[in-house]
This record gives structure tokens, sequence and C-alpha cells, in this order.
């Protein structure tokens, strides 16, 4: 079901940029991509970062952060966002996750986030290929990219497990959450 990643280390440096933006725009923006064949993803191209959707950034790199103290607590401070191969050299596989999603390889899962909106996501997690495309209600038919990353260590597997299994069993916080 999903490609091979692609190969990044054969492109010069200065055209890994264009070439990824190349795959973005034409799997989100220059044609329009369903969920379901009825929630749009929504490329939010209004919303842009040196010329390109803040959502293609959120696709291709990471945040960087550092271990900062402030008044004897530990924090950490946003360094800026920098090329995550991994998750760069994957992004093909968005689209074909988001269009494959009844497949058996794809386990399907809601999580109530907690950040301060305490939204409730939906995680498309390719188990067996260690990536997931995590994904946001704009509204009744629109979704946005929060994010696709690939799966590295075996804790953030688990805690993938437990909350695909939550959902599963029907936690209570989720009932009727679902998009379709």
């Amino acid at each position: 079901m999903l490609s091979e990643p692609l190969d990044l280390s054969r492109i010069e440096a200065t055209a890994i940029i264009d070439l990824l933006y190349g795959i973005f725009h034409r799997d989100f923006v220059a044609e329009k991509t369903y969920l379901a064949d009825r929630i749009y993803i929504n490329p939010r191209s209004h919303r842009k970062d040196d010329g390109k959707e803040q959502d293609f950034w959120h696709l291709t790199t990471r945040e960087q952060k550092e271990e900062v103290w402030e008044n004897g607590r530990r924090t950490f401070r946003v360094i800026g966002r920098y090329p995550d191969f991994d998750r760069a050299s994957r992004l093909e596989w968005v689209k074909q996750i988001l269009t494959n999603h009844t497949h058996d390889s794809i386990k399907l899962f809601y999580h109530q986030e907690t950040n301060k909106k305490r939204d409730i996501r939906l995680y498309l997690w390719a188990y067996d290929a260690d990536f997931v495309v995590i994904l946001q209600k704009l509204g009744r038919s629109d979704t946005f990219l929060v994010t696709s990353f690939y799966v590295s260590h075996d804790g953030k597997r688990r805690d993938f497990e437990k909350r695909f299994q939550n959902y599963c069993r029907g936690d209570a916080v989720l009932a009727g959450c679902e998009w379709f």
C-alpha cells in the first residue's frame, strides 16, 4: 500500500525543499484530497511561512528545543524547525494513508489531546511501517493535517497502541466523536 520512502540522500540539499513542496502541492493544493470521500483535507493555504503552507512544514520538519531552567524549574524553549528526513522521505505516504485509511495495515483512532482546547484528533497509524498521520477537525466537513511522523521508539509505539485500544474499548470521553 505504501511506496518506498524517497531517497533524499541523492538530492542536492538546496533542491530537497523544492522537491518536497512539489509533492505536498500536488497532493493537497493543486488537487483536493478527501478522507472517506467527504472530509476535505484543507491545506490552509492562507497560513504560510517562507511562501509555503505551514502544514507543509509540519510534515517535513521538526521543532528543535533546548532545555532551560527558569526560577528553578526545567522547561523547554523552541529554537526552530529543522528538516526531519524520516518524516520528509515519507511525505508521499500521507496521502496514501488518507486514501487507504480502511486498509488492514492502518489503525484508526481518535484521541483527546491535553492541549488547552482539549481537541479530539484523528490518528491514522500505519503501525507496521511506523508512521502516523494526525488530523484535526476545522468544521463540519473540513480537517487539517496537524503533523505526520516516523515512530522511532518503542515508548511511542506503546502509547499509540494504548490509545488505539482505549478507543476500541469505547472510551466514554470519545463517545460520538467520529467524523464519518
